[in-house]
């Protein structure tokens, strides 16, 4: 159930990543990146089995952020491409500030959301700051190695591909080690880092055909 329920989601994700891009244009862009950005870490907190292995929920979601990263850096160059790198690190940081004193709030007695606010929304230091980390390093990384591909090779599958298998394993590596370092053994966190990178991989793969699709479409600007 949960596997058909990935596929459906990633479908749904990725055409909706097309969807803003064809009526808004780059503002859709820089929209749908924020979305992904704030549901992507809540969905992060629900752990799931899948294909065999328990991973965090929110793969798609976070994998859709350098989907809507590529397609700007294609369309308008990396100094845009870098904007929406600033507007996803100010919203993850905005979010959790505002989060964070929304439960210092004491709550009336005939509250019935308190607790599972908590439960999600309650700061880990370590795994915030290897969020923004490794989001700030793998969006910078994607963007630098894909002009850099670009110059070099005709084919947009293959900086779309490799620029993002590369910053992904910056992004997990970062995450995993400062979130996990300490805590568990490095054998536990190699076997973590594996699964959440095979997982980006596969969502990185399946994307390139919506890649393809954005350089079809005639959008909408504002």
């Amino acid at each position: 159930m949960n596997e058909i329920l990935w596929i459906l989601t990633l479908i749904f994700v990725f055409f909706g990543v097309i969807l803003f891009y064809k009526l808004f244009g780059k503002i859709g862009l820089f929209v749908w990146i924020a979305i992904a950005t704030i549901i992507s870490n809540i969905q992060t907190t629900k752990i799931i089995d899948l294909f065999g292995f328990e991973t965090s929920l929110g793969t798609i979601l976070y994998g859709s952020t350098f989907l809507a990263t590529d397609i700007i850096n294609e369309q308008y160059g990396e100094k845009q491409a870098k904007k929406t790198i600033l507007l996803g690190f100010l919203v993850m940081v905005v979010m959790t500030i505002l989060m964070t004193i929304a439960l210092l709030y004491i709550p009336s007695k005939s509250d019935f959301a308190n607790e599972s606010l908590k439960t999600i929304f309650t700061l880990n230091i370590r795994i915030t700051i290897a969020s923004i980390c490794g989001f700030a390093v793998s969006q910078f990384t994607d963007t630098i190695l894909y002009n850099k591909l670009k110059s070099k090779f005709k084919g947009l599958w293959i900086r779309n591909n490799v620029s993002t298998m590369i910053s992904q394993v910056l992004d997990t590596l970062i995450f995993v080690i400062i979130t996990y370092l300490g805590e568990l053994s490095i054998t536990a966190i190699l076997n973590i880092a594996w699964t959440m990178y095979m997982l980006k991989l596969l969502v990185a793969i399946l994307d390139t055909p919506f890649m393809y699709l954005s350089k079809k479409i005639k959008c909408n600007e504002f």
